[in-house]
């Protein structure tokens, strides 16, 4: 029941927050879906489909920020080329700090 209602509380956050990046980046995604990834904080399909790991909501608040920011950029630039990244630096600062955060202590986001 506790991960149901974190998923519950993902779906909710996650896709308020996108809505609210995509405006400020000027991009749309096609959707946004709650999964259950092993690896994956999130990932954006071609075809502009946002996917994003229910565990992610117990990160802290400016990680989960990242996170959606970077999957959007993704929807201007398909890749981690420097153009991308420059984009996430963009409207994410401390990126590199929330991208290491997530390195070092990911692994921790469980119930």
């Amino acid at each position: 029941m506790l991960v149901k209602w974190y998923k519950q509380q993902a779906e909710a956050e996650l896709i308020e927050k996108t809505g609210r990046y995509a405006k400020i980046i000027g991009v749309k995604p096609s959707s946004v879906t709650i999964k259950s990834f092993k690896s994956r904080w999130g990932s954006c399909s071609i075809t502009g489909s946002i996917y994003y790991n229910w565990k992610l909501v117990i990160a802290p608040e400016r990680i989960v920020d990242y996170v959606v920011i970077h999957e959007l950029c993704h929807l201007l630039h398909h890749n981690h080329s420097p153009a991308f990244w420059q984009a996430v630096a963009r409207y994410c600062h401390d990126y590199s700090e929330c991208r290491a955060w997530l390195k070092i202590n990911g692994g921790r986001l469980e119930i």
